[in-house]
């Protein structure tokens, strides 16, 4: 188990890699990824580049914990491999890190000046809630899009 949200998929699929990257690339747009879904057909904003994409989920309103969808399409004899990984952006990574330091530098600071254990031990439970919202969170937001890159793939 790691301490920052990421979940890694595999999809054996009986279709050429042609064609599935095609559809992905179908409801793919290169455009922002926060915009009203004036154009229904896209799904994803992102970008495919040869066997590779990386894509998210198109939202209406904010949302830090969407999976970035990093992806690769491997041909085979009988079809292709699908090789996902969802992890949360990089700038969303970045602050849970910062946040977390933050947070146990503080723990460890105030425990020290003021001689008690309670204080770190507040900031413990403290970053361990912070990292439960990120996973639940991650979590819901992940089975959305794993759903909707399902109905696209097969």
């Amino acid at each position: 188990m790691t301490l920052l949200p990421e979940h890694y998929e595999t999809f054996v699929l009986t279709k050429p890699a042609l064609e599935i990257l095609g559809k992905v690339s179908s409801v793919t747009s290169s455009k922002l990824l926060l915009q009203n879904r004036e154009a229904p057909h896209y799904l994803f904003s992102g970008w495919i580049k040869g066997d590779h994409f990386r894509i998210a989920i198109k939202i209406n309103r904010p949302n830090n914990y969407i999976p970035l969808v990093i992806g690769r399409v491997e041909s085979t004899s009988s079809g292709c491999i699908v090789l996902v990984k969802y992890k949360l952006f990089p700038v969303t990574k970045m602050f849970l890190i910062f946040w977390s330091f933050f947070i146990v530098m503080i723990g460890i600071f105030t425990s020290y000046q003021y001689q008690s254990i309670i204080y770190f031990l507040f900031s413990a439970i403290l970053l361990g809630v912070v990292h439960w919202v990120t996973w639940s969170n991650f979590k819901i937001q992940l089975k959305v899009t794993r759903q909707t890159l399902l109905e696209v793939i097969a």
